[in-house]
């Protein structure tokens, strides 16, 4: 399949001399100063809602997120190991599947206990062991613990998957956990638990506590049950809290966090899990009618507005010429979206292909990939080798030159020789999983896709899935499942030698 790309021909790069700057061997890196480490991460945004990826986005443009395209590496064939939100973010971060956790589908709702176990390798503590300031600024969804005011644990009573609407039981757990926990406690399990110095956010905007999380600490004492009128699911808030503040803060405090890393001699790495273009679609004041489409348009519009003000102050803090700056998403784009709304505007999120959110459809986990780092990616460069989020700790390890240890990063591999160029594919690279809402799994080997052991699609001829050609390939489906059910079975699919 060929994908058809457009870039705003008025683009101005953020740095002048990173149009001639030539792509560059990932060799020496290490012998060079340690480049500053950023990754942006949306919320529930397709491959399809980059107007640099997709002609048929009208006027739902994201001309940041173009510029970065325009000046680095933009990878067609990127993968979430999830459709959904939790699994995504714990492959990211540990490089290896969450279906191989507790968490075998769905996600973890209001109060869930901390999905990463305490021996759990993630990739900050990688940054931190080789010297680097390690900030995070957005939303965790990994799990907490939440204490009583006695410190101990109270949200271990909570089955993996308890929400208040899944049944009684469920919501008697919740209730019982949420009227326990004293607020002034610190929280563990979270980031800073996890390998970072700094972090500034929410565990979920839509879930309680309705507050901003500083580092192990809740900035203020949620004392006002959230209003029926405001998304998200019931449990206490802050009084005051607003929707609407939670994006501009984010840019805000991710900026803020750069100028002051510039200051020091330390490298820094910055991870900003962004709480849009997700629920709840809080677009702020600046932002509204900005696309004459929908609040919703108007939010993706505000989410890649951020991506601009990060750019903007790597650049104004000097910090810029010596950043990886990656952007990508968690997921597809979720029904929230409206999508027959959007189509009456002229926005095809559907464009290249089916499903959404929590399906195992291409639509569910392709996502947008942009990687720029001035001087080792070469401008307005294109990638069609299949990859998935989780193959950022072995990039990471691999730029550092440093050995993974065999307990780690179990399901990563190093994309680092495509981001410099060194080659343009990686033929001998694990295949690459799939995993959606319900628990289906879907495999990749090349153009071909194989989803729930039984249905193989031609994504080359076929992108949208629309005919199952598995009678036709016996052996390959053969092959694909035994794959599948290795990696299963063994936990793991980096081989321990890499």
């Amino acid at each position: 399949m060929k994908l058809t790309f457009t870039c705003l021909a008025s683009c101005i790069l953020y740095l002048p001399s990173a149009a001639a700057a030539p792509a560059d061997d990932h060799k020496g890196v290490q012998a060079s100063i340690k480049p500053n480490i950023v990754f942006i991460l949306a919320d529930d945004m397709s491959f399809d809602s980059v107007s640099a990826n997709n002609p048929k986005i009208g006027n739902m443009k994201t001309p940041h997120i173009d510029k970065l395209i325009s000046q680095g590496m933009n990878f067609t064939d990127a993968h979430s190991g999830s459709s959904v939100c939790t699994p995504t973010r714990y492959g990211l971060l540990t490089g290896r599947y969450c279906w191989r956790t507790k968490l075998k589908k769905q996600v973890l709702w209001s109060w869930g206990a901390p999905l990463i176990k305490k021996d759990r390798l993630t990739v900050a503590e990688l940054l931190q062991q080789n010297g680097y300031a390690t900030g995070m600024v957005g939303k965790w969804h990994l799990g907490m613990d939440w204490r009583d005011q006695d410190g101990k644990i109270v949200n271990d009573i909570l089955e993996i998957t308890d929400a208040h609407f899944k049944s009684k039981e469920a919501t008697k757990r919740v209730e019982a956990v949420e009227k326990k926990i004293d607020f002034t406690q610190p929280i563990t399990g979270g980031p800073t638990d996890h390998g970072f110095d700094y972090y500034w956010g929410v565990d979920v905007p839509n879930f309680p506590p309705y507050l901003w999380i500083k580092n192990d600490r809740l900035q203020g004492v949620p004392t006002v049950p959230k209003p029926k009128d405001m998304f998200g699911s019931p449990g206490p808030m802050l009084p005051g809290w607003k929707l609407e503040e939670i994006l501009p803060t984010l840019s805000k405090k991710s900026c803020e966090w750069i100028t002051q890393q510039s200051k020091t001699k330390k490298p820094f790495f910055l991870y900003v899990p962004l709480t849009s273009p997700h629920t709840p679609i809080a677009t702020s004041e600046k932002f509204r009618g900005k696309s004459g489409i929908s609040n919703y348009a108007d939010f993706v519009i505000e989410t890649d507005a951020v991506v601009g003000n990060i750019m903007t102050a790597l650049e104004k803090s000097g910090m810029a010429a010596n950043t990886l700056v990656i952007f990508s998403t968690d997921n597809g784009t979720a029904h929230a979206a409206n999508f027959k709304e959007l189509e009456k505007h002229g926005v095809d999120v559907h464009n290249h292909f089916k499903g959404h959110k929590a399906q195992i459809h291409e639509g569910g986990h392709r996502v947008p990939f942009v990687v720029r780092w001035p001087g080792k990616t070469k401008p307005g460069s294109t990638c069609d080798e299949v990859i998935c989020l989780n193959d950022f700790m072995a990039t990471v390890a691999d730029l550092l030159d440093d050995k993974l240890p065999a307990n780690s990063a179990e399901d990563s591999t190093s994309i680092l020789p495509l981001i410099t160029g060194e080659t343009k594919s990686l033929p001998n690279r694990p295949l690459v999983i799939n995993h959606d809402y319900r628990g289906n799994f879907a495999i990749r080997k090349g153009p071909w896709k194989l989803v729930t052991n039984t249905k193989l699609y031609n994504l080359e001829t076929d992108p949208k899935e629309t005919t199952d050609i598995a009678k036709k390939h016996p052996e390959l489906v053969s092959e694909l499942r035994k794959t599948l059910e290795a990696y299963q079975k063994n936990g793991r699919s980096r081989p321990t030698s890499l």
